[in-house]
């Protein structure tokens, strides 16, 4: 085939397909498409999972999915990861968008891989892997209603994800997945550590049935791999940042960044950090939020932010995070007709009543250790919207 007929038959053919139909033999070096990290599932909007997985080597992945459980597996839909008119190819890191889902539906989904090894005029396919078929159960219950489990605070003590979630209350109240608000992986220092504290753990899960929701905290600014996060985690899908808001079943769930808790020119950033712009446009964003039809329209609204606009402790609230909180978001989430406030960074678990300043109750989960951990379970239904906060011991926090 001449290369242009070549490359005209590459825009239209999906991966997969592609793979079988490479027909030279593989070099050495394009091997390596075993799955060294199992696929996670991210909720990135109210119709949307991100499927992260990582291989051995470079490979070009894709991802087989279907809401149909009808269907045999070689008529469901394919999807891959594009940008710039160019596919997600010859990397370890894989990161694939399933748009259009119904959250009443299950999704079923499988990833696969295919080594590459590329010239600048040829690429060469070798070894193929695949994942697990995995199936995803509907989000919302049969009476439309959507139930979600909240961790925070986790700082790298992964072993506290499998023993909050395992509380009777929790196996009771079926979540349909999990919220991330920030910290959980301490300072992301490494490959190694967000595998060990975020990934595995979150891979479990997903093989679980249980997606994720991630938000960060002030410590997911840290370390080397803060600047790699969209490697392994999908911003939120209509503002392609780590903020966002979507609409599940009765609920209008706005996600929120917190930033740093330190000002861009503290002495430990060595003048790299560049928040101060980025929450004034989130502010920004969130000003035409709660101005849209989707807002105003919603039957329940909930906010999630890491760090609380107050927590009523002087000191603490004096921070730099928490001040900045008040002047940028506050004001807007004040007047938004909010039913509920998700907050964590405390490490002390609380609950604020509704009050002139915020006339919404505001419920901060605890912290790393079994002692001050909670974990909190949100149930929306068109008339109401519940907030349970547990301890390690199942013990309701007052």
């Amino acid at each position: 085939m001449k290369r242009r007929a070549f490359l005209s038959a590459l825009g239209a053919a999906a991966l997969p397909a592609l793979a079988d139909g490479a027909k030279r033999p593989a070099p050495k070096g394009a091997e390596g498409a075993a799955f060294l990290q199992p696929p996670t599932a991210q909720l990135v909007g109210g119709d949307a999972l991100a499927i992260c997985w990582r291989t051995a080597g470079p490979s070009a992945g894709t991802v087989r999915w279907t809401q149909d459980p009808a269907l045999p597996p070689e008529r469901w839909a394919t999807a891959h990861a594009a940008r710039d008119g160019l596919t997600a190819s010859n990397r370890p890191d894989h990161l694939v968008v399933l748009r259009g889902l119904d959250p009443a539906k299950p999704v079923r989904f499988q990833a696969q891989a295919v080594a590459t090894k590329m010239d600048p005029w040829w690429t060469y396919f070798g070894e193929r892997a695949e994942g697990p078929v995995t199936e995803i159960p509907p989000l919302l219950a049969a009476d439309g209603s959507l139930t979600f489990a909240i961790l925070n605070d986790l700082h790298a003590n992964a072993a506290l994800i499998p023993s909050l979630l395992a509380l009777p209350a929790v196996q009771a109240a079926k979540p349909a997945f999990v919220a991330l608000l920030g910290d959980c992986a301490g300072n992301v220092a490494g490959p190694e550590a967000l595998r060990d504290a975020l990934l595995g753990p979150m891979a479990d899960l997903t093989a679980q049935g249980l997606p994720l929701l991630f938000l960060r905290g002030n410590h997911e600014y840290r370390g080397v791999m803060a600047r790699r996060l969209r490697e392994a985690f999908h911003p939120f899908l209509g503002t392609d940042a780590y903020y966002g808001a979507f609409d599940l079943g009765p609920l209008r769930l706005l996600c929120l960044d917190c930033g740093e808790d330190k000002p861009d020119d503290h002495r430990e950033y060595c003048g790299l950090l560049d928040c101060e712009p980025y929450i004034e446009e989130e502010a920004a964003w969130l000003r035409r939020e709660v101005a849209s039809p989707e807002w105003k329209s919603a039957q329940r609204r909930l906010a999630l932010l890491h760090i609380p606009p107050e927590r009523g402790d002087p000191k603490d609230d004096a921070w730099h995070g928490p001040t900045r909180i008040r002047r940028l978001i506050a004001p807007t989430l004040r007047e938004a007709g909010l039913d509920a406030l998700i907050c964590a960074h405390t490490h002390r678990a609380d609950f604020r009543p509704p009050s002139e300043a915020y006339p919404y109750p505001t419920h901060i989960g605890g912290g790393p250790k079994a002692e001050i951990a909670t974990v909190t379970l949100v149930k929306a239904t068109p008339d109401a919207l519940t907030v349970t906060m547990l301890r390690a011991d199942g013990t309701p926090v007052a």
